[in-house]
């Protein structure tokens, strides 16, 4: 179980655990420190814990037992780090509830990873206003690296567009008649990655035509209507811009018809363990998707040191928790690149600190990482991960496209 705290917060789950050092040698991560003795860092955080998304909590829940293992080894500098991680049921008034609470109630230094698009759309401005910074965001829009508009915003995936392009650059080259159909969620993550493709289509003079394209409420008990409609164009692409919970639904649909369009899944449902095999491996074979990270469960990482060290601490703070889950393997990574902020903070707490470090990143390798692909961010540049690969699913792993 979860080390759980309660605290005046409505609705609210309390995580309570510290950060783990940024260079973990292999065997060594477990050793034990002196307990942290210079007082502590706060950082806030929202998860959807219940609502219609509650599968994406994994990644609060991994970043619990992350967190605290530093405090067993000494903090960060001598401080203890505690997460803040409630729920806000992935509905965007309630982030907006929970994040005024962690802000001006149990005053955070930072917030750090929150989860969903809306969600963190909605607090955005307010963050901002108050110069807090809003870091490493569970959500990809454009939106969360744009230093002009909202310098205290940065993103903890690559951005949609990001994303966007490499499919579209793929269909394009692959398929450069295509016609391609679109399953989006009705939000500014569907809408924006939706934007972005049809974009860059257009500046490559693509002949690829979206057809047509169907939008849902993430409150909608199934899209199965809107499969169904989308089948009958015959497209021969299906670009599929959905949350887990829709892309597990999609992925059986198509199965059950006759149509066999190329299917694309995003970052963000690519899960073999928590989407693939609760949609069948056998019924999510041929899929096409994108990544700048390892694939939890992929012999192809066995003898990678940074997997290994992964693994290891799964083993010993995480024993209940499924080392084939994505969502714990990018976790724990996100975690490391806090520690690897907090560290370079020193002494320096503050907000302009923290902020200064966290757009000072080069080269930054994490343990989720493929080996080439690094974090870089700059004051003019939040997009911390601009290269991905391309992969498919083979029934069993993601396998790297040629």
């Amino acid at each position: 179980m979860m080390n759980v705290t309660q605290i005046p917060l409505s609705r609210r789950r309390l995580l309570q655990a510290s950060l783990a050092p940024l260079a973990l040698g292999t065997g060594s991560a477990f050793s034990q420190a002196p307990a942290p003795s210079r007082g502590e860092i706060k950082l806030g955080q929202t998860m959807p814990y219940s609502g219609p998304l509650s599968q994406l909590s994994a990644i609060g829940k991994v970043q619990a037992r992350y967190f605290r293992m530093v405090n067993a080894q000494g903090g960060i500098n001598g401080r203890a780090v505690t997460l803040l991680s409630v729920d806000d049921a992935y509905n965007p008034a309630k982030a907006v509830e929970q994040t005024r609470n962690l802000v001006e109630r149990e005053r955070v230094a930072a917030m750090f990873a929150s989860m969903g698009t809306a969600q963190n759309v909605a607090v955005q401005k307010y963050l901002n206003t108050r110069k807090i910074p809003q870091l490493f965001v569970y959500a990809g829009s454009d939106r969360f690296a744009d230093p002009k508009n909202f310098p205290w915003t940065l993103p903890g995936l690559p951005t949609f567009s990001t994303e966007a392009i490499a499919y579209a650059e793929h269909v394009h080259r692959e398929k450069p008649q295509a016609r391609v159909a679109v399953l989006y969620q009705n939000d500014e993550f569907g809408k924006e990655y939706l934007a972005a493709f049809r974009r860059r289509l257009q500046e490559l003079g693509s002949k690829v035509q979206v057809v047509s394209a169907a939008g849902y409420e993430v409150t909608t008990p199934t899209v199965d209507s809107q499969i169904i409609s989308l089948a009958n164009t015959g497209a021969e692409v299906f670009l599929d811009i959905t949350g887990p919970k829709f892309t597990i639904q999609a992925i059986r649909r198509v199965s059950e018809m006759s149509w066999r369009p190329l299917h694309i899944i995003p970052i963000t449902s690519n899960f073999i363990a928590t989407v693939l095999k609760v949609a069948g491996l056998d019924k999510s074979v041929g899929l096409l998707s994108a990544t700048p990270s390892k694939s939890a469960g992929d012999p192809e990482w066995a003898n990678d040191a940074a997997y290994v060290e992964w693994l290891a601490f799964m083993k010993n703070y995480y024993p209940e928790g499924d080392m084939n889950e994505q969502l714990n393997l990018v976790g724990y990574s996100m975690g490391f690149l806090m520690t690897e902020v907090l560290r370079r903070c020193g002494d320096d707490l503050g907000a302009q600190r923290i902020l200064k470090e966290a757009t000072s990143l080069k080269d930054v390798v994490l343990p989720a990482l493929i080996p080439g692909i690094t974090v870089n961010t700059s004051p003019t540049n939040y997009r911390i991960v601009e290269k991905l690969r391309l992969q498919r699913f083979d029934g069993q792993r993601w396998v790297p496209l040629a």
